[in-house]
């Protein structure tokens, strides 16, 4: 338990120590004022307490469960009645305890299945923009071809999460991207350049992001027998994905849109929103370019501390520790898979993007529905899908408590009575339908009773119909 607590410890300061450095920096360079420091305290304060309260009602639950057992092994054993002995129930514990002390081995080992492998014949590249590379995910599905009487789809993951998470275990069905090109949908990623290596990602803007979507996107008709793209956007990839179909400029090329989980209006979201509002020297790293951007081990830490009373080192070992007890030694793929995502995808953000998106969690929409941001210095508002006649697929999770469904449907008012709009509410929270697309529940490629028990159909199913 020590060995496994540890190494909990030792990732988790890993991004404090990222975190102290930056700060430091930047409190010498442009220090907070007496009112945001306080703020700050306060804020540190009130995350130090539910972290406490957290690990305490954890270690309180794990150690009445591990008493009663213990206790009833006792008995067995003394009494001589069927059931686990005490011998039985120590050897259980300590393999347990073994088994998640290595656990930092699956997560290494996931590694040839987890996401994608864009050097296989799995996928093709297509197209490349000063910023982005396209790639085609072929179907791995046994029989199924990709037909040219559907309408393209092109997938846009967030910039900070990596596109890792929309290709989950794709050989275990768990791969949102796959549900796509397994039903022969023309099934298209954009991917990110290296953010380390490109200055052009590096000097990203959100109107350089919209002109060369744009660009894929017409090369995606130009493959598909000038059939217009569907636009599917992952959490801040949808939000994006909004606001370039929104600045007018996509109309030529693309006729339709699908977000997951996406913020629509970040200030619905109280776990981010509620946090201090700072400059933007405190997310800042430079690289040896010169360039600064937006630090990825930094938001990644911020997000943890969304739920720090779930994500800290203690309760992370024991979650882990009541996982393996409750899967008899055998977890599965699925959570060595999320952890590495989670613990190894983080990429630092071109500022002009990260500060777009901290407008949009900190500045509502307006009345009229117009947008916190701007394209091309014009205004975008939420109405304007009615006149570009672009349907929009919007999902949600009903137990998503970053992108809560407030946050995510909040621009579903400015468009009452347009039947282009189809908001659907998926069981379970932020990733769900990433990691599980064929849930029986809600099956992405089916019809069922949404989480509020509306009849709805999954995003593969609209694109199909939608074809």
């Amino acid at each position: 338990m020590m060995r496994a607590t540890n190494r909990e410890v030792s990732e988790f300061n890993d991004n404090l120590f990222i975190a102290a450095h930056i700060a430091m920096t930047a409190a010498r360079d442009n220090p907070l004022s007496m009112m945001e420091t306080f703020e700050i305290l306060e804020h540190n304060v009130a995350m130090g307490r539910k972290g406490l309260s957290g690990m305490q009602a954890k270690l309180v639950d794990y150690s009445f469960d591990q008493i009663e057992e213990g206790t009833r092994a006792f008995l067995n054993s003394i009494l001589n009645s069927e059931g686990e002995k005490l011998g039985g129930y120590m050897r259980r514990e300590a393999e347990i305890m073994e088994a998640v002390s290595n656990f930092n081995e699956q997560i290494e080992a996931i590694a040839d299945e987890f996401g994608f492998h864009f050097n296989t014949s799995n996928y093709k590249l297509v197209h490349e923009t000063d910023a982005f590379e396209l790639y085609q995910v072929l179907p791995l599905k046994q029989g199924v071809e990709v037909r040219k009487d559907l309408k393209p789809v092109i997938l846009v993951p967030p910039y900070m999460l990596g596109v890792h998470i929309l290709s989950f275990l794709p050989f275990e069905n768990k791969s949102y991207s796959h549900s796509f090109a397994n039903e022969g949908i023309p099934t298209y990623v954009r991917v990110v350049k290296d953010i380390m290596t490109n200055e052009n990602v590096q000097k990203m803007t959100p109107e350089q992001d919209c002109e060369q979507t744009r660009q894929l996107c017409a090369k995606v008709m130009e493959l598909n027998s000038g059939k217009k793209v569907t636009l599917n956007g992952t959490c801040q990839g949808g939000y994006i994905s909004l606001m370039n179909i929104l600045s007018g400029k996509l109309k030529d090329v693309c006729d339709a849109l699908i977000t997951n989980v996406t913020p629509v209006d970040g200030t619905y979201s109280d776990a981010i929103s509620g946090m201090p509002t700072m400059h933007h020297d405190f997310i800042t790293t430079t690289l040896p370019s010169g360039n600064k951007v937006a630090n990825g081990y930094l938001l990644s830490l911020g997000m943890r501390f969304v739920a720090i009373d779930r994500e800290t080192p203690l309760v992370k070992v024991l979650d882990q520790a009541s996982l393996h007890r409750a899967t008899d030694l055998n977890p599965g793929k699925t959570p060595a898979a999320l952890f590495r995502w989670l613990l190894k995808e983080r990429v630092h953000l071109p500022l002009a993007i990260a500060n777009m998106s901290s407008h949009t969690f900190q500045d509502p929409i307006a009345d009229d529905g117009t947008l916190p941001v701007k394209l091309f210095d014009q205004p975008l508002n939420i109405k304007n899908l009615v006149d570009l006649n672009v349907p929009w697929y919007q999902n949600y999770a009903i137990k998503d408590d970053l992108v809560t469904p407030p946050c995510a449907t909040a621009g579903n008012k400015y468009l009452e009575g347009w039947k282009g709009l189809e908001s659907v509410a998926f069981f379970g929270g932020h990733v769900a339908i990433l990691t599980s697309p064929y849930a029986k529940k809600a099956p992405v490629t089916g019809t069922f009773k949404d989480a509020n028990g509306k009849d709805s159909r999954g995003p593969v199913k609209f694109q199909i119909d939608i074809s």
